[in-house]
């Protein structure tokens, strides 16, 4: 049930993530459109696109990590038996699991002084509040560590014949 449930935020998140590649599609046209066409551009388009980009990393990160599709350089693995490559595996997921843990504990800090603060980013026409963003790292910065825990465990069983 626990499993179901953690599938289901993480493929939510990472869908929340892949809606937010129209929207930043169409903010990015109609501001070029606006400043080419009609010498106006979009208020707030740098702004918005910076959010945007920043949340659609995270949003997909845990998932890409659960269904296995980040990009890796095999040219090492390939030259080595299954156990190696399950070590080289492990290897990868402790560096991995240890800037994601790193990304959790300083993101931490600054997401509740965001909330505090009631912080913003930008100026003038549009400001953009950063304690969502900053929250929504900390959250899909902690699902993906738990991911690659999961991960490190499977991998860990493969390389020591438990699986």
């Amino acid at each position: 049930m626990a499993a179901r449930i953690y599938r289901m935020v993480v493929t939510g998140l990472h869908l929340i993530g892949a809606g937010l590649v129209f929207v930043l599609m169409a903010v990015i046209v109609t501001d070029v459109l606006g400043r080419s066409v009609f010498n106006h551009p979009l208020t707030g388009a740098p702004e918005l696109v910076r959010v945007a980009l920043v949340s659609l990393l995270f949003l997909g990160m845990a998932q890409t990590w659960r269904t296995d599709k980040h990009i890796r350089a095999t040219v090492l693995a390939d030259r080595v038996s299954d156990r190696g490559r399950a070590a080289l595996n492990v290897a990868a997921l402790l560096c991995a699991l240890i800037v994601f843990l790193m990304l959790c504990y300083s993101s931490w800090g600054l997401a509740a002084e965001a909330w505090r603060i009631g912080e913003f980013e930008g100026a003038g026409a549009l400001r953009v509040p950063t304690y969502p963003l900053r929250t929504l790292i900390l959250l899909c910065s902690g699902l993906t560590s738990f991911q690659l825990v999961l991960d490190l465990a499977r991998e860990a069983r493969r390389l020591w014949g438990k699986e």
